[in-house]
């Protein structure tokens, strides 16, 4: 499997419109509303997480949300198009080729990120804290994001409705983390807000580790994180054997 990841990885690489669309649009979002924001105090309000840092870290985790595409573009190409012969012909089963892409996919994406890390590192001073921890949290956003537009691409017929739920997905995390606009004060929006999506669980996990602040909130957020992978992971597991067996 590991010599077949090379395949994806490749096509990925060519795939212009996503590296546009997934590294250099956020780059540009972060530079351009940085030069606004800059002196604007980020969240907590404290020299740790200034207004740079809190719009790097919630564009890039935001971001991660939307690599799903890759699962979801190669697994309707080679499974649902006059194309799935050829893949069906292959020497290994449809189940394990289906996730060498989602691993591909995962690892491209979280290499996306990191890029967005290190530029963002280097130009504009972001500080990160620990980047194992970070490296971590964008994997594990990753993983979550791949598999549940593996989900969509797999049990739902129409290719163009299956792309609309991964972009109310992405859309609605970024929603329910207030970047776009405050949500109303009330628990539920308090709870959504704070451990409802993965927006916000990624923003705990990695503040709270750079301002040294709120470390059990950071481990909270890693763990709600992790359970929610396992169980849209199991998910996965049972609509592709139906679907790829």
């Amino acid at each position: 499997m590991i010599r077949a990841l090379r395949f994806p990885l490749l096509r990925m690489l060519r795939s212009y419109l996503g590296l546009i669309l997934l590294l250099v649009l956020p780059l540009c979002l972060i530079s351009v509303l940085g030069l606004i924001s800059s002196h604007v105090p980020g969240e907590g309000g404290g020299e740790a997480i200034s207004g740079m840092t809190w719009l790097s870290v919630s564009f890039m985790i935001s971001f991660q949300l939307f690599g799903g595409s890759y699962t979801m573009a190669y697994m309707k190409e080679d499974f649902f198009t006059p194309r799935k012969w050829r893949m069906y012909s292959l020497p290994i089963k449809p189940v394990t080729y289906a996730f060498t892409i989602l691993v591909a996919s995962v690892l491209f994406n979280a290499a996306q990120g990191m890029v967005i890390v290190f530029f963002t590192k280097l130009v504009y001073g972001v500080n990160w804290g620990n980047l194992g921890w970070v490296l971590l949290i964008i994997i594990v956003v990753s993983i979550l994001s791949q598999l549940v537009c593996l989900i969509f691409v797999l049990s739902v017929k129409n290719y163009k409705i299956a792309e609309r739920l991964s972009e109310v997905y992405g859309i609605g995390s970024i929603i329910l983390a207030g970047m776009m606009f405050s949500l109303p004060k009330s628990g539920f929006f308090d709870f959504m807000s704070t451990y409802g999506n993965p927006v916000s669980l990624g923003q705990n996990a990695i503040f709270g580790m750079i301002s040294g602040e709120g470390m059990d909130k950071a481990f909270l957020s890693l763990g709600i994180l992790l359970i929610a992978t396992l169980l849209v992971a199991f998910g996965a597991i049972f609509v592709g054997r139906r679907k790829l067996a």
